[in-house]
């Protein structure tokens, strides 16, 4: 039992030592952009109302194109989910696609028409 907790612990440890790591890069891109640094801080406290907002600042700050910031939201990634990530759970490249859904447990529903 105790090997266990000790395990878990050091999983725990792995995982926030990487989302702050991330949380750092995160500040560091956004840095002179406080209304997106403030977003960053309430989408923690409030997920559900500050996901839009953080979401705008985002792209407009071009973290997509971000190799270090990717680099460390991979790390949290692989820390919280090990097995997802060996397996390739998280690369996910789409092109040219339409009616996209990337995740788990997802519904979607299609309605595709030809011309008019």
């Amino acid at each position: 039992m105790g090997a266990a907790k000790g395990s878990g612990e050091v999983a725990s440890s792995a995982v926030m030592d990487s989302y702050n790591g991330f949380r750092e890069a995160l500040r560091r891109r956004l840095a002179g952009r406080r209304p997106a640094q403030a977003a960053v801080e309430e989408y923690t406290e409030d997920p559900d109302n500050w996901r839009p907002a953080l979401e705008t600042y985002l792209q407009q700050a071009d973290v997509q194109k971000d190799d270090a910031l990717l680099a460390s939201a991979s790390a949290v990634l692989s820390a919280a989910d090990p097995d997802g990530a060996s397996r390739g759970k998280y690369a996910v490249q789409i092109y040219g696609a339409q009616g996209v859904q990337v995740g788990d447990r997802n519904t979607q529903t299609n309605n595709y028409r030809s011309g008019p």
